[in-house]
């Protein structure tokens, strides 16, 4: 079982990070191979919609650069963990560029019949009197990748925090036995 884990956050040490780290510890401690692609560190042009792929009907897409090698990468996994923090309700832009090149490839071809898992990780100082939408918006558009590209969204973890997440043992726990069972999940359903 190959999971290939993608975090969206330009601070390697913060709280998606960390809850993405808790998460992929635990789908290792079920079985299996997980491999983490920092978004920051890649070259990922953004996608200007020049059509020269013809919406992913041409084998390539005209920017060479670490979309290539990351789209291996997905060829290769069985299925996907998204975490990306919540900025102004969306995703950071870093995940928002990934998503968008998307388009320039046969994502059917690439995703089609693999799972996904979403992490969200947030600060929300209002969290008890009007709980921001960020997170939800952003598993919105989660569900829609899915469907589009044949994916079965599994699940969603959702971290609002005023500070780190490191002083909430509670959701770091979660973010494990997240892991344990999302890989446990996949691998019943390959058997």
């Amino acid at each position: 079982m190959k999971i290939l884990a993608f975090q969206g956050s330009p601070r390697l040490r913060g709280n998606t990070a960390i809850l993405l780290s808790q998460f992929v510890n635990g789908a290792r401690a079920e079985g299996a191979e997980v491999d983490v692609v920092n978004l920051h560190e890649q070259n990922i042009h953004p996608c200007d919609a020049c059509d020269m792929c013809e919406c992913g009907e041409k084998p390539f897409c005209v920017y060479n650069d670490s979309m290539r090698d990351i789209m291996k990468k997905v060829r290769g996994a069985d299925a996907f963990v998204l975490a990306t923090p919540v900025w102004w309700t969306g995703a950071s832009s870093l995940t928002k560029i990934f998503l968008d090149r998307l388009y320039g490839y046969k994502t059917r071809d690439y995703f089609g019949g693999k799972g996904i898992f979403l992490i969200t990780t947030y600060f929300d100082n209002h969290i008890h009197q009007q709980p921001l939408p960020g997170a939800d918006i952003v598993g919105y558009v989660i569900q829609s990748v899915s469907d589009f590209t044949g994916m079965e969204f599994i699940g969603h973890l959702r971290s609002a925090v005023v500070g780190t997440v490191l002083e909430d043992t509670s959701i770091l726990d979660r973010a494990f036995k997240e892991g344990k069972r999302f890989a446990s999940v996949l691998m019943a359903a390959k058997q």
